[in-house]
């Protein structure tokens, strides 16, 4: 894959060290800290050290935890990650993390989608699913805007701050997306 991915607002990149301020500052938001599951620890030394594993792996490599930055171009500040975990059988994991000020803007989605894109179409993946809290709709509803079908809740699958929450899957198979793309595509010609 070639790094960095350009879409209209954003650019999916590698880690650097200058990130770390950036980083530092979502990564302490308790509602991302929550999605990375301790991945990242919300101190100077800790994001250092998460920005030196991530470039330590080869872009998707099988079963690693690859994350991206998530730029936004108009300041050149890092506003969240974005990851896809290629796993076995050609399936995929997706997750995404933005800070809170950057959410309802449809950066999840813009990315995600150019993400999901090169997922079917250049790693060859059947399927890519993705998993939340139940209460977290927002996020539902980036994967629905992708064209996943919710196929699953898993009741009280994780105890979070003292208490069990229910997880939902979302997935999409190759299939799908490339219906999805080429309707939207289609809309778009009709304008």
């Amino acid at each position: 894959m070639t790094l960095p991915i350009i879409t209209e607002r954003l650019v999916l990149r590698k880690y650097t060290h200058d990130d770390i301020p950036d980083v530092l500052v979502f990564a302490s938001q308790p509602s991302v800290a929550t999605v990375t599951s301790g991945r990242i620890q919300a101190t100077e030394e800790g994001v250092r050290q998460y920005i030196d594993l991530q470039n330590s792996y080869q872009p998707f490599e099988k079963d690693q935890v690859f994350e991206l930055a998530v730029e936004r171009k108009e300041d050149g500040r890092v506003i969240g990650l974005l990851g896809l975990i290629c796993g076995d059988h050609r399936q995929g994991e997706m997750g995404w993390a933005l800070g809170v000020e950057y959410r309802g803007r449809g950066y999840a989605t813009e990315a995600a989608r150019v993400l999901m894109d090169y997922g079917f179409n250049s790693l060859g993946l059947h399927r890519i699913h993705a998993d939340t809290n139940r209460d977290n709709l927002a996020s539902c509803r980036v994967m629905e805007r992708l064209g996943m079908r919710r196929e699953a809740q898993l009741r009280d699958a994780v105890h979070e701050d003292g208490k069990w929450v229910d997880r939902v899957i979302y997935g999409i198979l190759a299939e799908e997306w490339r219906k999805e793309v080429g309707d939207a595509a289609q809309g778009e010609r009709s304008l």
